[in-house]
């Protein structure tokens, strides 16, 4: 488990790199817009980082923003009162493997590049399909494991311990896809996305949402 509180300087360089790691225009981005934007009720969102994805949500939604990096917590009160149309935000410090929250407490879930670097994806999985109620969607973004064989995938070897120790436990090759796929939803798209030579060695991606 990574001790966020003795990664201090590691945290605050991956949270710059978080807050402007939306690039306009990009399919990846038009996608939250678009997926984000539409999800009424209460919202919950794992891994909720600097807030870039309050951006995204309607005026006023609700949203429950988990969240156990004390550097990323200091960002997220800042970005939704600089934002014109804030959100209604309640940060909890906790991991996405255990929350407080009672079973169906919210109406939706969004996650997005957090599954790759959380201690227990499955565990964080089951839980937002306990407390996401029946019919409410999960909205997710993900960097996955490079084709075999690629010059991605070689890549990815390369860089795969460093890249773990500089953003705070980060899989930079993990098969997101196949843990989305063992459990059973009510329907899933999922589709991949393929960022270029401005993806460097993150540059495969799945999208999608999966309904309880």
């Amino acid at each position: 488990m990574i001790d966020f509180e003795h990664q201090r300087i590691r945290s605050r360089i991956e949270a710059r790199l978080l807050a402007n790691g939306d690039r306009r225009g990009s399919e990846v981005t038009r996608f939250k817009a678009d997926a984000i934007g539409a999800l009424d009720g209460t919202v919950l969102e794992i891994g909720a980082g600097t807030g870039v994805n309050l951006r995204w949500y309607r005026p006023g939604a609700t949203v429950i923003a988990i969240e156990p990096n004390p550097i990323m917590r200091e960002h997220l009160a800042a970005t939704n009162a600089s934002l014109e149309h804030p959100v209604e935000l309640e940060i909890r410090d906790r991991r996405g493997e255990q929350l407080d929250l009672a079973d169906g407490a919210a109406d939706a879930a969004v996650s997005t590049l957090v599954l790759c670097g959380v201690d227990d994806p499955v565990a964080v999985l089951e839980e937002v399909r306990r407390v996401v109620r029946p019919g409410g969607r999960l909205v997710f973004v993900e960097h996955v494991a490079a084709p075999i064989g690629s010059r991605t995938a070689r890549a990815q070897r390369l860089v795969r311990r460093p890249h773990h120790w500089m953003f705070n436990g980060c899989r930079v090759d993990q098969d997101t896809e196949t843990l989305l796929r063992s459990f059973e939803w009510t329907d899933l798209d999922l589709r991949h996305v393929d960022l270029g030579r401005a993806g460097a060695y993150v540059r495969h991606q799945i999208i999608g949402t999966a309904t309880r």
